[in-house]
């Protein structure tokens, strides 16, 4: 019998086979299409404004499929916002340049050679959030990977901790009331007298800091080893403060305060639980772990509410994926509902979180605290245009109201079903998918109710 050769093993040597002058070509055009689908994405926003702008829209205007855009963002903010290829080398590299510096001069100059390489995307980010500031929830994210770059580089400099985050983020509060000030059409060199202005103001602030740091780093004479402050200067032993925060242990402290202080919160109202109760009923020895690990009773409730919006918003992304360019009212409404639920159904039970929410949504200092955080992450502005696009016939006015009566008929639901939860796992389950269901017929129902004349 005649042996046929392989005919498929060329092809399987040819794709197998990468060599690295390839993987470098195939690595430069995805590059290329990143930066065309940005820069497609800022010219469309700055002409027509975000929510009139279609992924469709910028995938076309770059020339590419709109499968090519989710290869390379997961969302039509991230065409706007997410970090740049490469960027965190970058901010690395320009503060790497800054050697022997005052830190604070140092990082300034770093920051100002960053925005001229950046100043075209920086400047529509500004102009965009400046006709719809609730995308701003967005810049902060985009902002959290550049300050790791920053905080990174500071602790090399012997700033670490609440230091290192203050003149990180006084730096960035400098860029953004420059960008606020500025003119476009006054030029770009008074966009720079501006940060240098403030630079300089900021500078006072930053001196205590800057001193603090340099005092906190210690030269052991005998290893000539330069050690943190948070070493105990006598023994060379490292402080338990510092231990805790070098492994996994704080992160453990951290999440067993937030677990009880919501629990307490949503059992005996915000105001009537002290921070002492909250560090007593978390095994802390010390009553003032929440304040170590914290801050402040209002610094406690942002970081609740911020862990579980992160949450939500990862559900409310993978419904958008799939339903993001639905005309139909009940897909939009199930964008509303089943974040919450299908969160709250994840934290198994007992759960707290509805509850508290509750408690945010109808006290208005509670809700001045977390402004931002319960209903406002970037991917509820998405929904609730989406969800106005299928209601044509009800005044904007009217729209608003609904949503607020939704908002409310959503949270009030689930804080009481959420006291009814049975102990059983797959009962609970059911049980908020039974409530997720009735909340769809709901609110479909509220928004399509005719409008009475008054």
């Amino acid at each position: 019998m005649q042996v046929r050769p392989n005919l498929l093993r060329p092809y399987c040597l040819r794709v197998t086979s990468t060599s690295p002058d390839l993987r470098t070509t195939v690595a430069a055009d995805k590059t290329e299409r990143w930066h065309r689908l940005r820069q497609a994405a800022l010219t469309l926003f700055e002409e027509r404004g975000f929510a009139a702008v279609s992924i469709d829209d910028i995938a076309a205007a770059a020339g590419v499929s709109r499968r090519t855009f989710f290869n390379h963002f997961e969302t039509k903010a991230g065409a706007l916002f997410d970090p740049a290829p490469g960027e965190a080398a970058q901010v690395a590299e320009l503060l790497a340049r800054e050697v022997g510096a005052d830190p604070w001069a140092a990082l300034t100059r770093a920051l100002k050679a960053y925005l001229a390489e950046e100043l075209r995307t920086v400047s529509a980010r500004r102009r965009i959030l400046a006709g719809q500031p609730e995308l701003n929830r967005f810049l902060l994210l985009a902002n959290m990977y550049f300050e790791e770059s920053v905080l990174a580089w500071l602790g090399g400099r012997g700033i670490t901790g609440l230091h290192a985050r203050a003149m990180s983020s006084m730096a960035l509060a400098c860029v953004r009331e420059a960008f606020t000030a500025w003119d476009a059409e006054s030029g770009q060199a008074r966009l720079f007298e501006l940060l240098d202005q403030l630079f300089a103001l900021a500078a006072a602030g930053t001196a205590a800091i800057r001193a603090t740091g340099a005092a906190d780093r210690v030269t052991d004479r005998t290893t000539g080893r330069i050690t943190d402050g948070a070493t105990n200067r006598a023994t060379g032993r490292t402080t338990e403060r510092d231990r805790d925060r070098a492994t996994p242990k704080a992160g453990q402290t951290r999440s067993r305060i937030l677990l009880t202080a919501e629990r307490l919160f949503a059992e005996h109202g915000v105001f009537a639980v002290s921070n002492r109760q909250i560090s007593e009923a978390a095994g802390q020895g010390n009553n003032a772990a929440v304040g170590y690990h914290f801050g402040t009773k209002s610094d406690l409730l942002r970081a609740i509410v911020d862990d579980h919006t992160t949450r939500l918003e990862r559900i409310r992304e993978r419904l958008l994926r799939d339903r993001g360019d639905s005309t139909e009212l009940r897909d939009w409404v199930a964008c509303v509902v089943l974040p919450f639920t299908d969160h709250l159904s994840s934290l198994g039970t007992p759960s707290w979180y509805a509850r508290l929410a509750a408690q945010i949504m109808t006290e208005p200092r509670l809700r001045e605290l977390v402004a931002g955080g319960l209903h406002d992450a970037p991917g509820f502005h998405t929904v609730v245009a989406g969800l106005h696009r299928c209601l044509p016939g009800l005044p904007p006015e009217l729209r608003r109201r609904r949503d607020d009566m939704a908002r409310t008929l959503l949270v009030h639901t689930c804080a009481h079903r959420e006291r009814t939860l049975p102990m059983d796992a797959d009962a609970a389950r059911a049980a908020w998918e039974a409530t997720a269901a009735e909340l769809m017929d709901a609110v479909e129902g509220l928004y399509l109710a005719p409008a009475s004349s008054h």
